[in-house]
């Protein structure tokens, strides 16, 4: 059977385009060894948010009939880690600007600020948004 909306090869294009350059940006940090950590959790949940969307859009095209109920289960526990993780990341990149904006020593931060701060980037883009996705999103 055919897909219903006469532009249905679009949306799921531009999906997987959308998905193929944020991986570019994605690889690009990777690659240029500049460890911000918001913007590598936004590039990463993005990445993955079209990615989904993209294979949603493909599958579910013609029909809402309920065919994959792995996947589905797989799909919707990643989306609302997304969800979740969107406004961390955006926290996370705020809070790197503030503490840069704020800086009022010459000297670099102690290794012990730099600890806490990772600690905090992490639990704030990974931990919580797994423990929204995980045990708090009802089955």
């Amino acid at each position: 059977m055919g897909a219903v909306d006469p532009t249905y090869p679009l949306l799921p294009i531009a999906k997987f385009l959308s998905a193929g350059m944020l991986l570019v940006v994605l690889l690009n940090s990777f690659i240029r060894q500049k460890w911000n950590l918001g913007v590598i959790f936004l590039c990463f949940w993005l990445l993955v948010e079209s990615l989904i969307d993209g294979v949603n859009t493909v599958v579910w095209s013609d029909n809402g009939d309920v065919k994959l109920y792995a996947y589905c289960d797989i799909a919707s526990r990643l989306q609302m880690m997304t969800f979740a993780v969107k406004p961390m990341a955006t926290l996370i990149i705020t809070r790197r600007l503030y503490l840069i904006a704020s800086l009022q020593s010459v000297q670099l931060p102690s290794r012990a600020s730099r600890y806490r701060d990772m600690i905090i980037e992490w639990t704030l883009g990974f931990i919580i948004p797994l423990l929204v996705a995980g045990p708090i999103f009802p089955p």
